[in-house]
């Protein structure tokens, strides 16, 4: 056997079932079948998955669409570019990762099923959802309805509040572009990339870095935060969702970012829309508190949420 030969890709097409043989071809092109014509996405070989198209690549790794033959499932896998915070040791990071999320078992958590290392870079297989990231969506104006959203936004407070109660876990790096749908109706935060377990009170410097639209005013000054960060982030993603736009901007230098956050000079949500309730608007608010001692906890989070969601037709 010819140890240089191209190994064999094989898939069959989705129209006629003709079975193809795409190996030697470059990966997520498109290309047309032989037999009937039906257009193609040239899928790739990684480890025992066969990777089907990039769903999102930025922030230091890309996720991918993918199938596992073995349990003949869709998967998502994500894959460091060994660049920002992955750089050196990425390895290390990504399984540290997988240990702490197998850790949680929420259904506002997105699970991981596997991780390893191929060809030179390591991976996590999660959970496929289907419908994408909000960021994506709302990048490209599909955002649900405000019901839907508010409804979402319970979910993901539910499973920040379950991580911190349960394991001291907090995430930092809350943004609409780790919150994940599937059609089915499920709802499941991701990029655990930084989380870390720590106590009240704890502001030691975080790993990895901080989305400056997101950031909560404590970690800019002191490069940390505790639970009070994520609930700071989590009503910074609700602003977004249901405004559109972000109460503190999306850029600048750390003092800059720091002064908007003390000034704390955003409208209110209900003065931007009048189907939003004054309750809801103020609960926002509070979460944006430059004091972390001023936001809201979990409980009432969860609590005026579920109430806003119920009011909303």
């Amino acid at each position: 056997m010819n140890d240089n030969a191209t190994p064999s890709l094989k898939i069959c097409c989705c129209q006629c079932g003709a079975r193809l043989d795409m190996g030697g071809l470059e990966p997520f092109t498109i290309v047309a079948c032989p037999v009937c014509g039906t257009k193609l996405r040239v899928p790739k070989r990684f480890d025992r998955y066969i990777l089907e198209k990039i769903c999102v690549s930025g922030g230091g790794a890309t996720i991918y669409r993918a199938q596992d033959p073995q349990l003949s499932r869709r998967v998502m896998i994500k894959v460091p570019d060994n660049s920002g915070y992955y750089a050196g040791d990425s390895e290390g990071r990504f399984l540290a990762e997988a240990k702490l999320v197998a850790k949680l078992n929420h259904p506002g958590i997105l699970p991981v099923y596997n991780c390893g290392v191929c060809e030179g870079k390591p991976y996590l297989v999660t959970r496929y959802m289907d419908r994408g990231d909000l960021g994506s969506m709302m990048k490209r104006g599909e955002l649900p309805p405000l019901r839907e959203l508010v409804g979402i936004a319970t979910v993901i407070a539910e499973a920040l509040w379950y991580a911190n109660r349960t394991a001291n876990v907090v995430h930092h790096g809350v943004t609409p572009y780790g919150i994940w749908l599937a059609e089915a109706g499920e709802v499941r935060l991701g990029d655990f990339d930084f989380a870390d377990v720590r106590g009240p009170g704890d502001q030691s410097p975080c790993a990895g870095w901080a989305v400056p639209a997101y950031v909560s005013p404590e970690r800019l000054y002191s490069g940390g935060e505790d639970a009070r960060g994520d609930i700071f982030s989590l009503g910074v993603t609700i602003y977004e969702l249901l405004a559109g736009r972000t109460p503190f901007g999306a850029g600048g230098e750390t003092e800059e970012l720091y002064e908007r956050r003390s000034a704390m000079d955003f409208p209110a949500l209900d003065t931007l829309r009048p189907e939003i309730s004054e309750s809801l608007s103020d609960l926002v608010s509070h979460m944006l508190d430059f004091e972390p001692d001023c936001r809201p906890e979990y409980p009432e989070i969860v609590r005026e949420l579920k109430s806003a969601a119920a009011s909303l037709r």
